[in-house]
């Protein structure tokens, strides 16, 4: 099971007030509060240490995005100049302006700028039966 993400200050307030009512376990408490017991723990070993309570992590955290807005413009009017051009294409021409991202990173943020993937409509071609009769039609009227 994966990290959900940090606790609430509000969440971790209360684990703190009930370690130190010293009636309830480590158990009973992440019971009662709903988080996980190693949380409970850990806050309790904070504690112990007379650390704060309040987040380490300022900003996000994980894996930084490929895409900045800067090359997000530059996918925009790559995919504007050309609208038929395959997603190998545009990586080609993303890597010449130093953006590095799989095919498939491509798809995903084409529909996230709303562009809609369809292959243009095919017109029947005009036969020269039908070419006479619209000759005749534009004559006659």
């Amino acid at each position: 099971m994966g990290k959900k993400g940090d606790l609430s200050p509000r969440k971790k307030a209360e684990v703190k007030a009930l370690l130190n009512a010293k009636t309830f376990s480590n158990r009973e408490i992440s019971r009662r509060l709903k988080v996980s017991e190693a949380s409970v723990r850990r806050i309790k070993k904070v504690i112990e240490s007379g650390e704060e309570l309040s987040p380490k992590r300022k900003k996000r955290c994980g894996r930084k995005p490929i895409f900045t807005p800067r090359s997000e413009r530059c996918l925009k009017k790559i995919c504007l100049e050309n609208r038929f051009a395959t997603t190998k294409v545009i990586k080609s021409q993303l890597q010449d302006a130093s953006v590095n991202a799989s095919e498939r990173t491509i798809r995903r943020k084409l529909k996230e700028l709303d562009f809609k993937a369809c292959r243009p409509a095919k017109k029947p071609k005009l036969t020269a039966a039908m070419k006479t009769k619209r000759l005749k039609w534009a004559k006659q009227w």
